[in-house]
């Protein structure tokens, strides 16, 4: 495809995006009721591995309903105890002279990814696919969907890094079909972009930008569960949307203690993922993004910046530069960067 000069959005896309997972409520509202989620909470305040326990679900599914509850008001947490709000033990116990249940019953919604909602809490979430992005369509989609002003946000931010007009070689690890390395390699004309990606996801971008212009983005079939190497002399490693699993895990130094060896001294590491500190018009969003993605499988959509921040210092890396997240996207997301410091 020719190459495309991006759009700069007039009005946030986040309005939308924001009404459109609010829809998504009623379901998860009435799975909660089924689970007895309510009625468990009614004579005491419990966390959430043990309200787990006494509706028989799974804890990590149930924490983050519970936080996406606390964010619509159903729930109040101190200290990792949930309790019920006035509005939940008015409306949504069964002995309550004025429960509303039958009526919220009317509004279940239907045939969206909630759907399998209560069994996932009751077996578990589903063994996650990271191979869901393979499909032609699905890489049309999330670049359409990163057009929406995360690309922008993220050209903006790298842009006016003081290192990125010496840039020459870019790593863009788990890149998908490379639309932030053809955003970014448009800005400085002597930056070569690598794409590493699973080989089913580099045979879709391959197919995807066989007529693109910009030559100087190439694809490389990569599978880091295969220890397989991401190559070297970059000065600028980016990825987005990746590392929440490491995060999660404990593994996120070890992580960057194997990108550390691929770049040059000096060199410019920069990260792009949903922050655990999202700005409050986007709050619920985040919540239902988060309840979604367990319910899938994988362990977590967020990744907060003292995790981030650590594993990087402790890989060689410092000299941090931040743009908080924005409520002009729909995915409340932070950019950081940090200069690789030393060898290990």
């Amino acid at each position: 495809m020719p190459e495309v000069k991006l759009p700069k959005p007039q009005s946030p896309y986040s309005k939308i995006s924001n009404l459109l997972y609010a829809s998504y409520l009623p379901k998860i509202i009435n799975v909660s009721i089924d689970i007895g989620l309510f009625e468990t909470l009614s004579a005491k305040s419990m966390t959430a591995e043990e309200i787990a326990v006494a509706t028989d679900t799974d804890a990590g599914i149930m924490e983050a309903l519970c936080d996406l509850l606390a964010v619509i008001d159903f729930l109040e947490k101190k200290e990792e105890r949930y309790e019920l709000t006035t509005l939940a033990q008015e409306y949504l116990l069964k002995n309550s002279m004025i429960n509303q249940l039958q009526d919220i019953a009317m509004y279940s919604g239907s045939a969206g990814p909630f759907d399998n909602l209560l069994r996932a809490l009751k077996e578990g979430g589903q063994q996650f696919d990271n191979k869901m992005w393979a499909g032609k369509e699905a890489a049309i989609q999330m670049e359409q969907g990163a057009r929406a002003g995360a690309i922008q946000n993220v050209v903006d931010f790298v842009k006016t890094l003081p290192e990125f007009t010496a840039c020459t070689k870019m790593c863009d690890l788990a890149g998908n079909s490379g639309y932030y390395s053809y955003a970014i390699t448009a800005e400085n004309p002597n930056l070569l972009a690598h794409v590493y990606d699973l080989p089913e996801v580099v045979d879709v971008a391959e197919t995807l930008r066989r007529d693109e212009s910009n030559k100087r983005v190439s694809f490389q079939a990569f599978d880091i569960k295969q220890n397989d190497n991401f190559g070297s002399g970059y000065d600028l490693f980016f990825t987005s949307h990746f590392l929440y699993e490491y995060g999660v895990n404990g593994e996120l130094a070890a992580f960057f203690k194997k990108v550390n060896p691929a770049m040059k001294i000096g060199g410019i590491f920069v990260s792009n993922h949903i922050s655990a500190d999202t700005c409050q018009s986007n709050l619920l969003t985040a919540k239902i993004v988060e309840l979604l993605t367990r319910a899938m499988g994988y362990p977590t959509h967020q990744l907060p910046r003292e995790t981030l921040e650590n594993a990087l210092l402790e890989a060689g890396f410092e000299s941090f530069t931040v743009k908080a997240p924005t409520s002009n996207l729909a995915f409340p997301t932070m950019l950081l960067a940090a200069k690789k410091v030393k060898d290990l």
